[in-house]
């Protein structure tokens, strides 16, 4: 078998084995903007027909939710085209260059992604060992408000990372004219 082929074939196996881990978050990021929608309007109704507001819709809001549905979705909305690509000069460099560049841009943004979600983990695992919690009414650990950023950070390194190293034809994704620049 030829060294393109095993390689093919790798790429694909971790791209199946990363498609569902992308698209759970991606599930687990919408439920949030779901139940983040339902508590903000709930708690802004009764709040003011009711005079009773929810007293933990923002601290769960604010500090869990957003961060979640945010950093979850990541990976799914790399995946699936979600960004932005200023096309302005690679679209006048010779073709060699422009591939060599894009690899070389998913490679420097898959180092920041993951030193931010390794960061993120160490500072869930510290707050998590510590048991620290929100000085407010609600005592709710600290550590849980970061959980979503080594997982989203991770999932979305390793799908820069697939992307660096896979088939160029994975570097150029198509859009629609409209969105062009």
């Amino acid at each position: 078998m030829s060294g393109a082929g095993i390689a093919g074939r790798l790429h694909g196996g971790l791209d199946r084995l990363l498609v569902p881990l992308e698209n759970a978050a991606a599930v687990v990021s919408g439920l949030f903007t779901i139940l983040a929608m339902v508590l903000t309007t709930v708690d802004a109704l009764s709040r003011y027909l009711l005079n009773a507001p929810l007293v933990f819709q923002f601290y769960l809001t604010s500090n869990y939710l957003l961060v979640g549905l945010v950093l979850l979705a990541l990976p799914w909305g790399f995946r699936t085209g979600g960004f932005i690509r200023v096309s302005m000069l690679t679209q006048h460099l010779p073709h060699w260059l422009t591939v060599t560049l894009l690899r070389t841009g998913l490679l420097a943004s898959a180092c920041y992604m993951a030193l931010l979600g390794w960061r993120g983990g160490q500072y869930f695992w510290k707050a998590f060992q510590s048991q620290q919690i929100y000085i407010e009414d609600l005592n709710w650990p600290v550590s849980w408000s970061w959980f979503a950023i080594p997982i989203g950070c991770g999932l979305l390194t390793l799908r820069l990372l697939l992307v660096a190293a896979g088939p160029e034809a994975d570097l150029h994704v198509e859009h629609d004219p409209e969105e062009e620049i």
